[in-house]
């Protein structure tokens, strides 16, 4: 409506002063405001059309849209891993002895360290030490369990890995592990996925019997056993020499095969074993198992479930200086009387490309600040000194690496070292006339170094606070902090 009246008005002051001189001039006026109320009306309802026609085009690509992100979205929610972690009672964790529920975010792949389990399929993560986890079951079907295993032959000491259980029988069992290897040769990366298989009799450790190129860390099926993998372990390591040339002559098909003929055969007598074969601290040694994992001391590990500035990690720092640093303001002249304007605002895009757990990370920064200040100063022209007002705008680019330290959860403590190149346009005007002095107004670079260290605390998911000080365009500065 407060169109239609503009659009009349308008169109009536064109030809109404002046003419308002009869009665009848009042008719013409009043068929002129009926005229130009038309016209508006077919004016708005083209615009509303085009206005229709915008929205419906919109629409068209962005309901398409909306409908892939969220068959996407479902998308990765049925392919999202359910996992449960059974945790054990000494963990330095919020419900330790008990389970945890959740999604696995994190790979099941080279023996992981750590497990990553979100409430969501898309949620936030919460890292857990592999120290910290007895064992855990993954789409409620797939139970993974620390065992101490070796590779073939006799040399090299046991390592308590993560692996899968395959056959669980009497007297024998057997595991699964899955490894991704890339290997460089005449420059090409070959990448390598394959499924490790170990077996351990009465609970001795568990020796490497077989491998099979695999491509699902999930594969359940059945793999061909090694022969000759199969062969020594059962006739060098144990003393079944009868069973071991049954293996040589391919009388079994699958690993399970082989396995379930000795749980068959031979698991109601005792293990024989091959004097010297076996060590005494091999023998039984699965059963020590979780007692030495949770009892190693794995302080630098529950760290790294608690580092802020992660490997990849990025943040975006906004914030304001205090005031500029008096060795930042590079005043000419001699010149007294500074005011400051704008103190230093900054972007800062900080970038994590090592991490070194509690030792700290390492990222690579960069940003820009804006800063306006002002002095005074006189100028004798050879008629007395005169007072000139010079106003500063500084821009500043920088450029270089941080350090950050994790002190406990969300809270970390980091220095900055950057190189660091100012633009400081000065303008200068005479104080009583308000001229410009060409001369004393132009644009100077300088390049510095700064160096700086300060404290950042995340109050939620992705947004901190940050306090920071040092050798700088500002020797104070604080804001937000924003992780991704």
């Amino acid at each position: 409506m407060l169109f239609i009246f503009c659009y009349i008005c308008a169109d009536v002051q064109c030809i109404a002063p002046g003419i308002v001189k009869a009665p009848f001039d009042y008719v013409l006026i009043f068929l002129l405001c009926l005229k130009s109320y038309f016209n508006c009306i077919i004016i708005m309802y083209r615009h509303f059309l085009s206005a229709f026609a915008l929205l419906v085009l919109g629409m068209s690509f962005c309901i398409p849209e909306m409908d892939a992100k969220k068959k996407e979205k479902k998308a990765e929610e049925e392919q999202a891993i359910k996992v449960t972690l059974y945790l054990n009672a000494d963990a330095p964790v919020q419900g330790a002895g008990s389970a945890v529920e959740g999604y696995l975010r994190s790979a099941m792949a080279n023996d992981p360290d750590f497990f990553e389990v979100s409430a969501t399929p898309d949620g936030e993560r919460v890292r857990y030490a592999g120290e910290d986890v007895d064992s855990l079951t993954i789409m409620d079907d797939l139970r993974y369990v620390k065992r101490k295993c070796r590779g073939t032959g006799l040399a090299g000491s046991p390592k308590i890995r993560w692996v899968r259980v395959f056959h669980e029988g009497r007297g024998i069992d057997v595991y699964s592990a899955y490894f991704v290897t890339a290997t460089k040769f005449n420059n090409t990366t070959i990448i390598e996925t394959t499924m490790q298989y170990y077996i351990s009799l009465d609970d001795d450790v568990a020796v490497l019997v077989t491998g099979i190129n695999c491509s699902n860390p999930y594969y359940t099926g059945d793999p061909e056993g090694n022969r000759v993998m199969l062969a020594n372990y059962f006739g060098k390591i144990y003393d079944y020499a009868e069973f071991a040339g049954r293996i040589r002559a391919n009388e079994f098909g699958t690993l399970k095969d082989v396995v379930q003929t000795w749980e068959n055969e031979w698991s109601e007598y005792p293990v024989s074993r091959i004097e010297g074969k076996v060590k005494a601290a091999h023998i039984g040694a699965q059963k020590t198992v979780l007692d030495e994992s949770s009892s190693k001391s794995a302080g630098w590990k529950r760290m790294k479930t608690e580092v802020v500035f992660a490997k990849h990690t990025r943040t975006i720092n906004t914030g304001s200086g205090f005031d500029v640093a008096p060795w930042a303001r590079h005043i000419r002249h001699e010149g007294t009387g500074y005011r400051l304007y704008v103190p230093p605002v900054g972007l800062y895009a900080d970038v994590c490309f090592a991490d070194f757990s509690r030792f700290g990370s390492l990222g690579y920064v960069f940003g820009a600040s804006y800063s306006r200040f002002g002095y005074e100063w006189e100028w004798d022209n050879g008629y007395g000194p005169k007072l000139q007002d010079t106003g500063c705008n500084r821009f500043d680019v920088e450029a270089g690496l941080s350090w950050h330290v994790t002190i406990c959860r969300n809270f970390e403590a980091y220095i900055r070292a950057m190189a660091d190149i100012a633009i400081i346009g000065d303008r200068t005007f005479d104080h009583e006339t308000g001229d410009k002095r060409i001369a004393d107004s132009d644009f100077k670079t300088y390049v510095s170094f700064a160096a700086v260290g300060g404290l950042r605390y995340y109050f939620c998911r992705n947004v901190g606070i940050y306090v920071e000080g040092g050798y700088d365009i500002s020797y104070a500065s604080a804001g937000l902090s924003f992780r991704f």
